[in-house]
């Protein structure tokens, strides 16, 4: 039972700080995928004049949602180096990012001709014509995005109080204070790696971290 008992409580949690970065890094990715592609095809009209079908890009028929990827993708990354207040300030942030998102895709879905009348106007001379406008996957994609960005959000509210802020030492037999395998987390792993120390290496701490 005592097994049992242990086990359940080295489960990570769902809210580490792990998943958090994962889970806003790709709303932001999801984002930036779909907002890059085709979002709508509009057949030429039949003026008996051969023209081409005009295709438009995410960032054509919303180009907000660009900038605001971007912005999400950044608040993923600040996630990662930002202390307890910083964390709430990136998790409105991200939110906001994330629910704007949503906010510019949706009248796009809705009316895919305005969306599409810069564009067209450009291609054929006016800015409506009689044709018929299909609307890709590709907006719902970032849709997609945009609500992963806001579930981040709120995992990051929820769960960035329990993280630890920095590393945490433990003290060996020498009286030395040493980062240890125990007291680290993914993080803090991928930050020894980057310094050029080996988070396994020795028995008693990082090569690199310890502090006499």
């Amino acid at each position: 039972m005592s097994t049992d008992a242990t086990a359940g409580a080295k489960r990570p949690s769902p809210f580490s700080r792990r998943n958090v970065v994962l889970l806003s890094l790709a709303g932001g990715l999801v984002s930036l995928l779909g907002v890059t592609r085709t979002w709508i095809t509009v057949p030429p009209p039949n003026t008996g004049v051969q023209l081409s079908a005009v295709a438009v890009s995410g960032t054509e028929a919303a180009s907000a949602v660009m900038a605001l990827t971007v912005v999400g993708i950044a608040c993923a990354v600040a996630v990662t180096i930002s202390g307890l207040v910083a964390r709430y300030i990136v998790a409105v942030v991200q939110a906001l990012v994330g629910a704007a998102i949503v906010g510019f895709v949706v009248p796009v879905l809705a009316d895919p001709a305005t969306a599409a009348s810069a564009k067209v106007g450009e291609a054929y001379g006016l800015a409506n014509v009689d044709t018929t406008y299909t609307v890709s996957v590709w907006p719902w994609v970032s849709v997609v995005g945009g609500v992963l960005l806001v579930l981040g959000a709120v995992a990051l509210a929820l769960g960035s109080r329990g993280w630890r802020n920095g590393h945490r030492y433990e003290r060996t037999s020498s009286g030395r204070a040493v980062v240890t395998e125990a007291t680290m987390d993914d993080i803090d792993r991928w930050d020894a790696f980057t310094e050029g120390s080996d988070p396994t290496d020795g028995e008693d701490g990082i090569r690199g971290a310890r502090f006499h």
